[in-house]
C-alpha cells in the first residue's frame, strides 16, 4: 500500500509539473500580435481580480444590446444605472466560491477541475473599468465586437433568468453551456473570446495572469 501510495504522489506531481510547464509555454506564444486598435470603435476592457478575468462591455451600442441577453429586472439592484457590464465564465461552484485569490479552496478547485459540474455566465452591471482593479482598455471594430458578441451569446443558455445569485446585489450567475476543468478554465474561454475578435492574446491561457500582458501591451500602443 505504501508503494502503490507513493507512485500515486510520485504521478500526480509529475502530471502537475506537465501541466505547469505547457501553461508556461503556450502561454507566451502570441495570437493576433499585429491587432491594432480602432480609432472610432467600440471601447472594451478585459478586467482581472487575479484569479478570474471578465470582459466589460457597453451595455447598449449598435452591435448589440447586452440587457437583452441579461434583462436589469433579474438583478436584485436596480442596474439601470449602469452604462457596462463585466462578464466571464467558469465553473458555478468554483465562481461563487473564490471572488479574491484569499478564497481559494483546494476541495472545491480539484471538484471543478473534474468538469462535471454546470457552468455559468458571471454578469455585472458596473461602471467601465476600475482604478483599484487590473483592467486592459482597447478600442475595436464593429465587426470585431460582433465576433466576440456572438462568442459569448454561443455560451449563454438563453433562459433570461439567472441560476444564482451573485456575490452582490448587481449581478447575477447565468447558465451556459460547456464544460469547465484543467484545459477549459475561465481565462481559457476569454482567450478564446479574443482570438474569436482578432483580439491580442497567448496560444492557451489557463492563468489570468497570461490574459492580460498582451492587451496591456495592445492598450499602451
Amino acid at each position: 500500500m505504501l508503494k502503490l501510495l507513493r507512485h500515486l504522489v510520485q504521478g500526480a506531481a509529475l502530471l502537475c509539473v506537465l501541466y505547469f510547464s505547457a501553461a508556461l509555454m503556450l502561454g507566451v506564444i502570441p495570437v493576433n500580435g499585429t491587432f491594432t486598435q480602432t480609432r472610432g470603435g467600440v471601447p472594451i476592457a478585459v478586467c482581472s481580480n487575479g484569479v478570474h478575468t471578465d470582459f466589460v462591455l457597453p451595455v447598449k451600442s449598435e452591435v448589440v444590446d447586452w440587457s437583452m441577453a441579461f434583462p436589469p429586472q433579474s438583478f436584485p439592484a436596480d442596474v439601470a444605472r449602469y452604462d457596462h457590464v463585466g462578464i466571464g465564465w467558469g465553473d458555478l461552484a468554483f465562481y461563487q466560491s473564490t471572488p479574491r485569490w484569499s478564497d481559494l479552496d483546494l476541495a472545491i478547485t480539484l471538484r471543478a477541475m473534474t468538469g462535471l459540474g454546470p457552468t455559468a455566465l458571471h454578469v455585472q452591471y458596473r461602471p467601465g473599468p476600475g482604478s483599484a482593479e487590473r483592467c486592459a482598455a482597447l478600442t475595436i471594430g464593429a465587426v470585431q465586437y460582433r465576433k466576440l458578441a456572438e462568442y459569448i451569446g454561443a455560451t449563454l443558455v438563453p433562459t433570461g433568468a439567472p441560476v444564482a445569485e451573485g456575490y452582490g446585489t448587481s449581478d447575477a450567475f447565468f447558465p451556459a453551456r460547456g464544460r469547465f476543468n484543467l484545459f477549459t478554465t475561465c481565462n481559457v474561454w476569454v482567450g478564446e473570446g479574443l482570438k474569436a475578435a482578432g483580439m491580442p492574446t497567448r496560444l492557451w491561457t489557463p492563468f489570468a495572469f497570461q490574459v492580460m500582458p498582451p492587451l496591456e501591451a495592445a492598450a499602451g500602443r
